[in-house]
């Protein structure tokens, strides 16, 4: 077993202290402020960041007391770990479809929303999903047919929850930027044209609601910028298994290894810091809760 190096441990266990901390306090945030538990969407937030946790936890800390104590079940950690993987995958999926129609379609959006129990179905979908799959092989790995078995599951696996995945963000976020800049620049005639009509008196009764406008390109960058974070962090991770399933790819080296391991903690180590400086109402609150808010809510009575 070739041991890792100084880099990757030293590198993992900040990302790990990183994620911890992160996750913990959007986690403590949105269940203490009753502003951001009242949105349905910061269930979602909430469920991937729990997601994201468990990820951090499970690998570097879990294997730092698992892997020299003999009577640790590998297989069974492994198992958990991916679990995690997979959950934190399917909630973004869950959080981008739920962005994706607020501003595709916020009448069915409305819909959506007007009760609790579509959200809270979406949410045990994106964990028992995971967790049922990622624990299956041990209801076949005994039997006699267990190498196809595996074989067939290895193959459903990845186009469930890495192939599928990937497209549906790529698609579904592309589709939302599109939609986003058709109507920015619809508005933004129609407010000009309204701006030439009137007099120049009144002016500001134009400038108001183009202020107000800007919530919905502030959420799709929101969005936009963990799912691309996303694509990074499991560029490396995809283009493995590509290979390895197509055969495309002989040998790695060890380096590439690490540094697949090391984008997939990044990746739910730097969640909790994109939703706090771009999630709107997230940003608020951290705002309150540092006193700069207050700060800067003098400054504008001021004027």
């Amino acid at each position: 077993m070739i041991k890792d190096p100084l880099w990757f441990t030293v590198l993992g266990w900040l990302l790990t202290c990183l994620g911890f901390a992160g996750n913990i306090f959007i986690i403590s945030l949105i269940i203490s402020k009753k502003p951001l538990i009242k949105q349905k969407t910061n269930w979602f937030l909430l469920s991937l960041s729990l997601a994201d946790l468990g990820v951090t936890l499970s690998f570097f800390p879990s294997n730092f007391f698992c892997i020299p104590n003999k009577f640790c079940r590998f297989v069974l950690l492994a198992s958990s770990q991916w679990a995690f993987l997979c959950a934190s995958v399917i909630n973004l999926c869950m959080l981008t479809l739920d962005r994706y129609i607020a501003i595709t379609n916020p009448f069915k959006y409305t819909h959506f929303t007007s009760t609790n129990r579509i959200t809270v179905s979406l949410i045990c979908i994106a964990w028992i999903v995971p967790f049922t799959f990622n624990f299956l092989p041990f209801t076949f790995i005994y039997s006699e047919q267990r190498v196809i078995a595996l074989k067939y599951y290895t193959y459903f696996m990845l186009v469930t929850f890495e192939f599928v995945p990937t497209i549906f963000l790529i698609l579904v976020t592309t589709h939302m930027v599109f939609i986003v800049v058709k109507l920015t620049r619809a508005k933004a005639s129609v407010m000009a044209q309204l701006q030439y009509n009137r007099p120049a008196t009144e002016g500001g009764s134009v400038a108001q609601p183009r202020q107000k406008s800007g919530r919905r390109p502030t959420s799709v960058l929101f969005i936009v910028s963990i799912v691309v974070f996303f694509l990074i962090c499991y560029s490396l991770t995809i283009a493995t298994t590509f290979c390895e399933t197509f055969k495309l790819c002989q040998h790695y080296p060890p380096t590439w290894e690490w540094l697949k391991k090391i984008l997939l903690y990044a990746n739910s180590a730097f969640n909790p810091f994109a939703y706090g400086f771009l999630k709107h109402d997230v940003k608020r609150e951290v705002k309150q809760l540092l006193g700069i808010a207050s700060h800067d809510g003098q400054r504008l009575s001021s004027r």
